[in-house]
């Protein structure tokens, strides 16, 4: 009965976008854009608990869809690079993640660390083509009262003392050496306020 919920609100998330933009010239609310936020944000724990593999595909077809882009449009990766990189400071998840240690609220990057679906939703999707396609991964998160890139919260997760029972180790410092590598990412500390 439970795999059939979530099969239902993946359908339902993936399905229940109104096409917002018809052109480039038409502006999406932020009101509208938190909603993306969050069902991305709640797809996230269901794609990885339904289709772990299909996480990236999905919530690519997702954010297009919201967009109003199709992938037989020759510059979707272009439209949607453009539209990520305006809006990304704003993709924050609210609830709660899978573990008692997720944080919230936290942004959806971080969030896709902790759910450990860098693979499909980063490798696949949304930064797999760093020379092609650059993606902004500098978004700056204030937490605790200091300013917190994606690269500080993958080292201070590889610096925690039982960071090797949360996480695979050396998964993460893959995913930090292609950030750092493919999409330049630097610490809050070293952006330009």
């Amino acid at each position: 009965m439970e795999s059939i919920k979530s099969l239902l609100l993946v359908f339902v998330v993936l399905f229940s976008f109104n096409i917002q933009a018809q052109n480039d010239e038409i502006e999406i609310s932020d009101e509208r854009i938190e909603i993306l936020s969050k069902k991305i944000c709640s797809s996230a724990l269901t794609f990885r608990t339904l289709s772990a593999k299909e996480a990236g595909s999905n919530m690519e077809k997702m954010i297009l869809n919201f967009i109003g882009v199709s992938k037989e449009d020759p510059n979707y990766k272009e439209k949607f690079t453009k539209f990520w990189n305006e809006n990304s400071e704003k993709f924050i998840c609210y609830e709660k993640g899978t573990t008692q240690d997720t944080r919230n609220p936290q942004h959806f990057m971080k969030r896709i660390v902790d759910l450990g679906m860098y693979k499909t939703v980063f490798y696949k999707f949304l930064l797999s083509d760093p020379e092609g396609y650059h993606i902004d991964v500098n978004t700056i998160e204030i937490y605790n009262g200091k300013e917190e890139t994606i690269l500080d919260y993958i080292d201070n997760v590889l610096s925690e003392p039982n960071a090797s029972s949360k996480y695979h180790v050396k998964e993460i410092q893959s995913v930090r050496d292609w950030l750092v590598m493919g999409y330049n990412a630097k610490k809050a500390s070293e952006l330009e306020n």
